[in-house]
Order: structure tokens, then C-alpha cells, then sequence
């Protein structure tokens, strides 16, 4: 069986885990939630810091030098900083604050927390 096809199969077999993980979490309740879901979000996260770091650093610094790599490493770390404290500007838990009144890109993305880590543990999954 070609690569291809193996990818592709692991890929929609990643996606429906992660659909299947994520509305297993939505049959607990609202107070298991709030405790489940930032753990899991932080292991999402060293997940992926770990996977970049011990992954593809290494072979990084392999080809194309070390200067180069830690300037991107520099660079995204910033970029992500940045991402990360817009999100948390534009999000509020509740119905009636200011910020449901703006018409911001990211706070049609980030509307529902359910959705938000639904979209989240999507995104690592293809980013893994």
C-alpha cells in the first residue's frame, strides 16, 4: 500500500479520535469540565513544545545552522506570544460583556469554550 494512502488514513483516523475524544469530554459535567480541560490543554501544549523541540530542532540545527534556527525558534515563540494574548483579549465566559459587542475575527472564532478546544485538539492533531 503506497505512503499516501497511509497518511491519509491515519489523518481521518486522527480526526475522528480527536471528534470522539473531544465529545467524550462533553458528557462530563460542567465541574469535571472546568477541571479537565486545562490540564489537558497543557498537555496538548507541552505535547507540541515537545515534538518541536526534540523533534525538529535538532534536525534544524542540522541544516541550515544554528544562528538561523534559534532566530526562527526567537521568532515564533514572539508570533505565538503575541497570537496568545490576542486571543485572551478579544474572550470573555460570559454572555453580556464588551467584548461581545465587537465585531472581532477572533472572537467568531473563539465563541464557545466547548468549540474551542473541539478546534484546538483538531489543530494538534494535524500540527502532530
Amino acid at each position: 500500500m503506497p505512503v499516501l494512502w497511509w497518511i491519509i488514513m491515519f489523518s481521518i483516523l486522527g480526526s475522528i479520535g480527536s471528534v470522539g475524544g473531544t465529545a467524550l469530554l462533553l458528557a462530563f459535567p460542567d465541574a469535571v469540565r472546568k477541571i479537565l480541560v486545562p490540564g489537558l490543554v497543557s498537555y496538548a501544549t507541552g505535547t507540541l513544545l515537545g515534538a518541536a523541540f526534540l523533534g525538529m530542532l535538532p534536525n534544524a540545527l542540522r541544516r541550515i545552522g544554528s544562528v538561523q534556527a534559534m532566530w526562527g525558534v526567537i521568532a515564533g515563540i514572539l508570533l505565538f506570544f503575541v497570537l496568545e494574548k490576542l486571543v485572551i483579549w478579544r474572550h470573555c465566559h460570559t454572555n453580556e460583556c464588551e467584548v461581545r459587542g465587537m465585531a472581532a475575527p477572533l472572537h467568531l472564532l473563539i465563541h464557545d469554550d466547548e468549540k474551542f478546544a473541539m478546534l484546538t485538539n483538531r489543530r494538534c492533531q494535524y500540527v502532530i
